[in-house]
């Protein structure tokens, strides 16, 4: 439970970080879709959201360095991708209407009982 509580600040700006670029670059896209790549992405990278969003992932690299001091990486990782994996799924599926598939939920599924293995072996 302590571990669980340690990775919250991590995993809440990685989620924050993946969900603000989505809805950034779909926004940006929309407008600027005919633009050559290379002009998108300096539209996409100099945005102030997508800025924030990279800032927040950065935040989340410090946040990081805290839970791996404290506890071993064999449990925190799985614990950390596993728990971001579910939540940007479910965030996608509800903020941007993603479509939640039986496969995408199977995967998920698979992907948090290989979490709770590790963890408990």
């Amino acid at each position: 439970m302590k571990l669980l509580l340690a990775l919250m600040p991590t995993i809440f700006l990685v989620v924050f970080g993946q969900l603000v670029t989505l809805w950034r670059v779909g926004t940006l896209q929309v407008v600027n879709s005919s633009e050559p790549s290379l002009s998108r992405l300096w539209i996409y990278i100099t945005d102030p959201w997508i800025m924030l969003a990279y800032a927040a992932v950065f935040a989340s690299s410090a946040t990081w360095m805290f839970v791996i001091e404290r506890y071993p990486l064999s449990l925190a990782f799985p614990l950390h991708i596993g728990l971001t994996v579910l939540l940007v799924t479910v965030a996608s599926a509800w903020l941007f209407g993603e479509t939640l598939s039986l496969q995408r939920i199977v995967a998920i599924l698979l992907i948090l009982a290989g979490v709770i293995v590790a963890n408990h072996s």
